[in-house]
């Protein structure tokens, strides 16, 4: 049977797994389109949190799925958030795993792993994680997300416009979702590299008499879009932006895109319905300032 789990750990959990560091109040949970420059991105938010007023209890997850696992459409963004929010909220199916892991370890020894592991042999453990881990599946994570009792956690989708690959019926059609779960949801238009543009120069003076080609954003070559260029022309990176050039071309300049995205478009209905420029992450970066 095919693995129902897609979910693998990320930086923040192997961190908090090791006992050191202070448990967080609450984990802003994103489930993102892109596997490699919004992650980056996220990821070095939540490591500078201090420095952008973001209190040290609250932690920034950026839901992991395996590399090679590039899908990006809005319903599988969303699927993966609400596999997440279904083990925060109901735990590991235990008939689920005991259908896919080795037989040695029957419902009994889940139930017990998930919910007393202390009664345990370490070295147990330690050979049931190595297994699960070779056969993808991540259980020691599956235990994190579910261990929830005393956190205030928060989900969000974090999209693209993406107007030649997502439909507007894609799109109006996973914020209504989001809506009717109660999950954050985020879009720039017409991708997250125009949110990264807005920190590195003024778009009105750089590209003032460039904004229909900014809207349409056409491949101009094998590796970019009219926006991935102009972005690594600037900021001197590829897709993945590296802790030294966020802190060189992005952290200090988090405010200022915040200022210039009330410019263009907030609004994330009109932003889809429409087809315009902009973005609403403005209200994310408030969300995490704001606990």
């Amino acid at each position: 049977m095919s693995n129902p789990y897609r979910l693998r750990s990320s930086d923040l959990f192997l961190r908090l797994d090791d006992g050191v560091n202070e448990q967080p109040r609450r984990i802003v949970f994103l489930s993102v389109e892109g596997n490699v420059t919004e992650v980056d991105y996220f990821r070095n938010i939540d490591k500078f949190r201090t420095e952008l007023g973001i209190n040290a209890l609250v932690r920034i997850e950026v839901i992991r799925r395996s590399y090679d696992d590039t899908r990006s459409d809005p319903s599988f963004v969303l699927s993966l958030l609400e596999e997440l929010v279904d083990l925060h909220e109901n735990g590991a199916d235990i008939s689920k795993l005991v259908s896919i892991i080795p037989p040695c370890y029957d419902a009994e020894f889940i139930r017990t792993y998930l919910t007393h592991p202390e009664s345990i042999d370490d070295d147990v453990i330690s050979s049931f994680r190595k297994k699960m881990h070779s056969i993808g599946l991540d259980i020691a994570y599956m235990k994190f997300v579910s261990s929830c009792d005393e956190r205030e956690d928060l989900f969000c989708v974090v999209l693209d416009r993406d107007s030649d690959s997502h439909s507007i019926k894609q799109l109006q059609a996973t914020t209504e979702k989001c809506f009717e779960k109660g999950y954050e949801f985020f879009i720039t238009s017409p991708c997250f590299e125009f949110w990264l543009l807005m920190h590195l120069c003024d778009i009105d003076s750089s590209y003032g008499s460039k904004m229909e080609e900014i809207r349409e954003n056409h491949r101009i070559s094998n590796r970019h879009t009219f926006l991935s260029y102009e972005v690594s022309r600037r900021a001197h990176h590829k897709k993945r932006i590296s802790e030294s050039i966020f802190k060189k071309e992005y952290l200090q300049n988090i405010d200022y895109a915040v200022a210039q995205s009330e410019k263009f478009e907030v609004s994330a209905e009109k932003i889809i319905k429409n087809g315009l420029i902009g973005s609403n992450l403005r209200d994310l970066i408030a969300l995490l300032r704001s606990n």
